[in-house]
């Protein structure tokens, strides 16, 4: 098949084929341009696209610490919480939370400390409610990360964990 342009129709061909990347152009940047408050596009300076950039990777990991926690609540909910499934939980996450942006640091530190007392309280070594105050305490640095930077996302906040009050364990 052989395709031959002559005089105004390989003009016109550059044309449309410019035509459509500038329309594919467009529509990709509608996509990842940034929106302030009010919804409307963000002009963005190198500053700018340096703090929404770091702006993205804190959301995303703030979702990555809340779908950790709610492994850890699971855990916990349990009337019995297997010790296997902690142990495997807190060591994956031990192992994704080594680094990271400095935003989610504090977050990052209290799930890997409430990992931690998730597998002691499921061999036993400390009373449930104490892991559940160290899950409790996790969940208010990983609260404070939850500002939701576009209207039209939902909230990234995990549940609490309430204990009845006449459980022992």
């Amino acid at each position: 098949m052989d395709i031959e342009l002559e005089g105004g129709n390989a003009i016109a061909f550059v044309i449309i084929i410019a035509v459509i990347a500038l329309l594919l152009f467009g529509l990709l940047g509608r996509f990842v341009t940034p929106v302030d408050a009010t919804g409307d596009p963000a002009v963005l300076s190198p500053a700018r696209w340096t703090a929404f950039k770091l702006q993205r990777e804190a959301h995303g990991e703030a979702k990555r610490l809340v779908k950790d926690a709610r492994r850890i609540q699971r855990i916990l909910e349990g009337d019995a919480p297997d010790p296997v499934e902690a142990m495997l939980a807190a060591q994956d996450i031990y192992a994704d939370y080594q680094d990271g942006s400095s935003a989610t640091a504090a977050a990052r530190n209290a799930l890997i400390i409430a990992a931690e007392a998730a597998v002691k309280a499921a061999i036993g070594e400390i009373p449930r409610d104490q892991a559940v105050a160290a899950y409790h305490a996790a969940l208010a640095r990983i609260d404070a990360l939850s500002v939701v930077s576009h209207p039209q996302e939902e909230p990234i906040t995990p549940q609490r964990i309430y204990i009845p009050l006449y459980a022992n364990p």
